[in-house]
């Protein structure tokens, strides 16, 4: 997984699964190997599966914490993979179906 030290200040979609699906749009703060944090609007549940979507990358994770900052809340999720070049692969399967 590539490795950002510095705040990334990306937008992205947090989609928490579980029993009640939230969808939560957020800023990433930060991303290293295996970890990123997001600030959201509101708290996801510790131990919740997560898919961030941004950019053209998706990463399926667990949230290890959630922590007021303010006005919003501080989100820690350990990430299990990097999906990316989403848009491409889409591409690719469309004209795979047309055929």
């Amino acid at each position: 997984m590539p490795r950002f030290d510095q705040p990334l200040g990306r937008s992205a979609i947090v989609k928490a699964l579980g029993r009640v699906e939230q969808l939560v749009l957020g800023e990433i703060q930060n991303l290293s190997n295996g970890h990123t944090q997001v600030r959201l609007s509101q708290p996801i549940a510790y131990a919740s599966p997560v898919m961030i979507d941004f950019d053209d990358e998706r990463l399926p994770g667990e949230v290890v914490y959630c922590e007021k900052k303010q006005a919003d809340w501080l989100v820690g999720i350990r990430i299990e993979q990097l999906l990316f070049g989403l848009a491409n692969l889409s591409s690719i399967l469309n004209l795979s179906l047309e055929d």
